[in-house]
């Protein structure tokens, strides 16, 4: 029983709250699984931020398209010459052998001169090969970003179906050792009367009161362990914990415990972690192609338009303002880079060669799970419909315990045999609903089923 409990608790998980004064108790909010897996999805912070991660990849992409359209940059300039420039003149030149060169003024000696100059340029890649390659890089990594939120999706859904599933089982653990307390009780108080009136000996009236003593804890517990277990529920919900969930006992009721085959191998299309290896294999092939895209020539249009003048006063309205304009085309052809593109070509080939082994052995892995998955949910099934059967077995033969041992046929021994075994019996059914609920919820998750059921 204590395993059964500890298998339901999150150990160190501590939620408290306290309503404020005053304030009105919210509706309660009555979820089947798929309600409670569609509000997950919508409404889970952790899923949210893979959604948000996608918009950031495909905010990348965009930025890579970028370097299609032309390239135009605004300048302007200020320059204060602390001493002309000048020009060597040939030996003979009538200016002598220097020329000062800059504006000056005839009433004074300047040593200095102000220059002015505003500028556009305009640049645009006609072939940069690596440019087109880089925007199919953000694209592929766009798609590992959408398999990722499709795999967060599954991996949520299928935390929420599980948990679901234990609060329910949990409930029914906390009932039925709440059921074994209250039949306790009921034969404390009846061999208490008994006991009074010489019928029935000390003894067995302080074997019924430490079994009372004895099961109280283990109710507390499963109490408290309920409670933590619905609370983490609202966390993955992302509701508010002073809600009042209520979940449908008919999902788990109505639910068919039955023996299932082995699915073909067309799952593993659907796997997530493959389809992310797949596209982890198909971006690295992009990489080896600009890697070889250093070697090719890339061609870009130019041009440049320039406004400029130059004096020794800041009488702007009086500058002869020169314009100046070009364009041209700008061809780079790589010659020789020291070998370097040849060592990170062998660089991502080996990268190729690691994900190759990685998908393979992810696989293999997934195979085996899948199988002992089945093999889990079948034997699982066997455990359910023999607990079925131990549980009618043992609700009669406490029956005729209790009415044995109230005729003086029995004694209380026989009877705490009885109880003891009618918990058992229902405490096993439940175990192995847990079981199969697990295995097949685990077994969904590996095939990237939606969970749409």
């Amino acid at each position: 029983m204590r395993k059964l409990i500890t298998i339901f608790s999150f150990a160190g998980f501590v939620l408290s709250t306290s309503l404020a004064l005053g304030q009105q108790k919210p509706d309660t909010l009555h979820l089947t699984v798929k309600q409670a897996v569609d509000l997950a999805i919508q409404q889970n912070l952790m899923h949210k931020v893979t959604e948000l991660e996608l918009q950031k990849k495909q905010e990348k992409v965009k930025e890579y398209m970028a370097a299609l359209y032309p390239n135009i940059k605004a300048s302007a300039s200020y320059t204060r010459n602390l001493k002309l420039p000048v020009i060597f003149m040939p030996e003979g030149s009538p200016f002598g052998s220097t020329l000062t060169i800059g504006s000056d003024n005839s009433y004074s000696a300047s040593i200095s001169a102000n220059s002015y100059s505003a500028s556009i340029s305009a640049s645009m890649p006609l072939f940069v090969y690596n440019v087109f390659e880089s925007i199919r890089l953000g694209q592929k990594d766009v798609e590992i970003s959408q398999e990722k939120l499709r795999e967060s999706k599954i991996n949520l859904a299928a935390n929420i179906k599980t948990t679901y599933y234990n609060v329910l089982l949990l409930r029914r653990t906390r009932d039925v050792i709440n059921q074994s307390y209250q039949n306790a009780v009921a034969n404390f108080n009846n061999i208490q009367k008994l006991n009074a009136n010489g019928m029935v000996s000390d003894y067995d009236f302080i074997r019924i009161k430490v079994q009372v003593d004895n099961i109280y804890p283990n109710l507390v517990q499963t109490e408290n362990a309920y409670t933590n277990l619905l609370n983490i529920f609202k966390v993955l919900l992302n509701i508010d914990i002073n809600t009042p969930v209520e979940l449908d006992e008919k999902e788990l009721t109505n639910y068919n415990f039955s023996e299932m085959a082995l699915a073909d191998s067309s799952w593993l299309s659907s796997n997530s972690t493959l389809r992310q290896l797949t596209l982890t294999r198909q971006m690295l092939s992009i990489q080896e192609k600009m890697v070889k895209g250093a070697n090719y020539p890339s061609l870009v249009a130019i041009g440049n338009y320039q406004y400029q003048t130059q004096a020794n006063d800041y009488k702007f309205s009086n500058y002869n303002w020169v314009p100046t304009s070009m364009v041209g085309l700008q061809l780079n052809v790589p010659i020789f880079s020291g070998f370097s593109v040849r060592k990170q070509l062998s660089q991502v080939r080996i990268s190729q060669h690691q994900v190759d082994m990685q998908a393979q052995f992810t696989q293999n892995n997934l195979t085996v799970q899948v199988q002992n998955a089945v093999n889990a949910v079948n034997a699982a099934v066997k455990k359910v419909n023999s607990a079925k059967g131990n549980v009618d077995l043992a609700e009669k033969g406490y029956t005729i315990a209790q009415t044995r041992y109230n005729t003086g046929q029995a004694t209380l021994l026989e009877l705490n045999d009885a109880e003891n075994a009618m918990l058992q019996a229902k405490l096993n059914l439940i175990q192995a609903q847990l079981e199969y609920l697990t295995a097949k919820t685990d077994y969904e998750k590996i095939l990237g089923e939606p969970f749409e059921k």
